[in-house]
């Protein structure tokens, strides 16, 4: 042999062992990378870490090497690997530049990954690692009350994991805590979307967020959507006590008579029957209802001091209309006077009672004291009236 031909082929031997070498970094990386995966998930993850470390030692020769630089492979698990270093170092100053490198690399695998052959590592490194990292950044944030990065964090995680319900979850309840509510409602309205197992509070806590900004008609609508998928009782109260305040007592007279049937125990339900009836002027349903939900709650201080108004502004109305009558109709008027007094006297206990239940009730001592005017007891309308004008 020539003396050049050996040098050459001695150069080509060299050139090739130096390439199988690094080719070998990246097989020996691979290994103790999977090695490292076996360890950890049988829960043993002090002999996991050298597993590890001995893959990173290895990946950084092999993607710093020309003849695997740009192997796609080498990257994939220089991102899986680094990933995983990321994961395990609870110190944002340390682990955000790993967890950046490992993004790095799955970018770099992703532009060299022409065939796809790695594709199922780098979605896992995407789906898994990178999303449990802002996961774990989001939840260290919000159990230090920092509920702004918390929101960030996780709504970083949904994007390498869109639609995961507990991270959707967690990145509404952080914003609605850092008062960002547009964007808890965004993700709770999403929440809506799914089979997510506590949708149930989930549309109650939508309903308040739309209430809070002003939007009644929408808060109502959430609440008795839900309360129509779940039969859910807080839900249905909720859209209940939205349509009494917001003028819809007509409407939602049913549904409470409904759910009066479902729970007869909740003296809420007579009670609110007896404000929708009283509002829509059927006096009779609302003292019935209002007598209903004192059945249930003898001591129920809103229902005695409602009912006791119901009756005294009936015995009002009479009480006006007599006086509206001339002198030449005096018999007329006598009759009238009279069903107001029975009306007076019926309402009498539950005036009394009322303020007794709640002294600093400025309805009920008002009512009382109405009472006390048309009997023309001014010593007790001169008590009632010190007692009003002590209140705060």
């Amino acid at each position: 042999m020539k003396i050049r031909s050996f040098i050459l082929a001695a150069v080509f031997t060299v050139s090739s062992v130096s390439a199988f070498a690094q080719k070998g970094e990246v097989a020996n990386a691979k290994k103790n990378y999977e090695s490292y995966v076996q360890l950890k998930e049988a829960n043993s993850l002090p002999l996991a870490m050298p597993n590890l470390k001995n893959a990173k030692t290895s990946i950084d020769k092999a993607v710093a090497h020309d003849k695997t630089s740009a192997d796609p492979t080498a990257w994939t698990y220089k991102a899986l690997i680094y990933g995983e270093l990321a994961l395990m170092d609870t110190v944002p100053a340390t682990s955000k530049p790993l967890i950046t490198e490992s993004q790095t690399a799955h970018k770099k695998a992703l532009e060299l990954d022409k065939d796809g052959a790695n594709k199922a590592n780098l979605d896992h490194a995407s789906g898994a690692i990178f999303s449990q990292y802002e996961l774990n950044q989001g939840v260290r944030a919000y159990q230090t009350s920092n509920f702004a990065d918390a929101y960030t964090s996780f709504s970083n995680a949904l994007n390498y994991r869109p639609g995961d319900t507990t991270i959707t979850y967690y990145a509404g309840l952080s914003a609605i805590n850092s008062k960002n509510y547009e964007a808890g409602i965004k993700s709770y309205e999403a929440l809506t979307k799914t089979n997510f197992s506590a949708n149930n509070q989930i549309y109650l806590d939508l309903s308040r967020l739309y209430s809070m900004k002003g939007d009644t008609a929408k808060a109502i609508a959430i609440a008795g959507e839900g309360a129509a998928k779940f039969g859910d009782a807080a839900l249905a109260t909720q859209e209940i006590e939205l349509s009494l305040m917001s003028g819809k007592q007509k409407e939602v007279i049913t549904k409470i008579a409904d759910q009066a049937q479902k729970d007869p125990k909740n003296k809420l339900y007579p009670y609110y029957l007896g404000i929708a009836y009283s509002t829509v002027g059927d006096n009779a349903k609302a003292e019935e209802s209002y007598l209903q939900a004192l059945t249930i709650d003898p001591a129920f201080a809103d229902a005695t001091i409602n009912i006791g108004g119901v009756m005294l502004n009936k015995g009002i109305a009479l009480y006006n209309e007599a006086n509206k009558l001339p002198p030449t109709q005096q018999k007329e008027y006598d009759v009238i006077m009279k069903k107001a007094t029975v009306e007076f006297d019926k309402a009498f206990p539950y005036l009394q009672k009322a303020t007794e239940l709640d002294g600093k009730s400025r309805i009920a001592l008002e009512n009382l004291k109405t009472y006390y005017l048309v009997k023309k007891d001014n010593a007790k309308v001169e008590e009632l009236t010190k007692k009003i004008e002590a209140l705060p």
